[in-house]
């Protein structure tokens, strides 16, 4: 258990593999329209072109661009109006040249019209039209399969399903999609101190605020999560965790983890057998965070510290789960950027250091208005609102408005 601790890129690589060789979820068909937020289980893909047909995106008139070519408000081209075409409508014949059909948006363009004039340029006449101005072959018309191509891939087996996929698929004909069956994580808080929330208070006790700010994270990425806590006490622990991986595919623990005398998820994890893969990380806050796996299941061991459980949470627990549940992995992992801070932070940071912050419009301000204070690993209000962590490398001085840093934004 004596092993150094490893970079927080090293971390997340580890967490990332040893979730990645789990067996994948059991998968599940979904009504289409309760799909949102799952994840695909195989490639979705088009079966037909989107739009199956080329059609008008106005109403106007439907034209052989050679019989307006020139035309404009001083020298109109008057033409017959031979049909009239709805969205919905199949063209019954094929416009001959020298002809207009009159045309609604979204309807199908008959066989031999080459564009559409927008009816703000003619006259709007039904038997016959006067059109004021010119247009070029292919002009004003949306092309059969210009969306989306027959076998295109829509969504990648993978791939988190948003309201926009549902559009998509529902336009294919789907109304059922495969997907991976939401894993179920136990959230365990550890410590002799703490208390269910809706019990007495006592003298030396605090509520368990680490155990539902992470199912409450958890859910709202799409877990179904069992929550417990339990005192510090290495055989209620490791009885728990067991109890827990009876029914759960992971367990977070927040407490215990670092080298106190009643630190115990060291021991419990080596009682276990568990196969350790992090064993603390070369940061702050949250250094001594411990990552194993038990068979198939995963088990993050998190700091009894507020901030810093939700730190390594966001930066190693969350896309590790999410790799397990089926995602792919570039739609794990925190995205990063560079933004410029509005407030500043005044401690030197010896080693790797992160600071929750909000990122808006391309700028990040941290809480408290530079109050160091704010951003102790105990402070659990500045975490509402925030939306990233604020990375600071090792050996970097206090940092004040207008510095350029590296944001984590928590994954979504």
């Amino acid at each position: 258990m004596n092993q150094p601790f490893c970079a927080p890129a090293q971390a997340l690589r580890r967490a990332l593999d040893a979730a990645a060789r789990l067996p994948a979820p059991a998968v599940e068909s979904l009504p289409l329209e309760d799909a949102c937020g799952r994840i695909a289980a195989q490639d979705l893909c088009a079966r037909m072109d989107q739009p199956p047909f080329d059609r008008s995106p106005l109403d106007g008139y439907a034209l052989h661009s050679k019989d307006i070519a020139g035309a404009s408000r001083e020298t109109p081209v008057t033409l017959p109006v031979v049909m009239k075409l709805y969205a919905g409508d199949a063209p019954a014949a094929v416009l001959p040249a020298g002809c207009a059909a009159r045309i609604m948006t979204g309807a199908p363009l008959p066989e031999g019209a080459d564009c559409v004039l927008m009816q703000e340029q003619t006259d709007s006449g039904e038997d016959t039209v006067r059109l004021y101005a010119a247009v070029k072959a292919n002009q004003n018309v949306v092309f059969r399969g210009e969306d989306i191509a027959a076998g295109a891939v829509i969504a990648a087996a993978g791939t988190p399903l948003t309201p926009a996929h549902v559009g998509v698929l529902a336009g294919q004909g789907y109304t059922q999609v495969p997907v991976y069956r939401p894993l179920t994580v136990g959230v365990l808080a550890t410590g002799s101190e703490l208390l269910a929330p809706g019990e007495s208070w006592a003298p030396g006790k605090i509520y368990d605020a680490n155990g539902s700010q992470n199912a409450a994270r958890l859910r709202q990425l799409g877990f179904n999560v069992r929550r417990q806590h339990c005192s510090d006490d290495p055989e209620t622990i490791a009885y728990r965790i067991r109890q827990l991986l009876r029914d759960c595919d992971a367990v977070i623990t927040s407490g215990g983890v670092s080298v106190g005398q009643k630190d115990y998820l060291p021991v419990v994890l080596e009682q276990l057998n568990a196969d350790l893969f992090i064993t603390g990380v070369a940061q702050k806050p949250g250094s001594p965070m411990l990552a194993a796996t038990l068979g198939n299941r995963l088990v993050f061991c998190l700091s009894g510290n507020p901030f810093a459980a939700a730190a390594t949470l966001e930066q190693y627990a969350i896309p590790a789960l999410l790799r397990a549940a089926g995602r792919r992995e570039e739609d794990c992992v925190p995205l990063r950027c560079r933004s410029v801070l509005t407030t500043g932070f005044s401690k030197s940071s010896k080693g790797s250091r992160y600071l929750r912050g909000t990122l808006r419009g391309g700028r990040v301000t941290l809480p408290g208005e530079g109050n160091a204070e704010v951003h102790s690993s105990g402070s659990l209000s500045a975490m509402m609102g925030c939306n990233c962590l604020v990375e600071l490398p090792a050996g970097t001085g206090p940092v004040g408005p207008g510095t350029e840093v590296e944001v984590l934004c928590f994954v979504q």
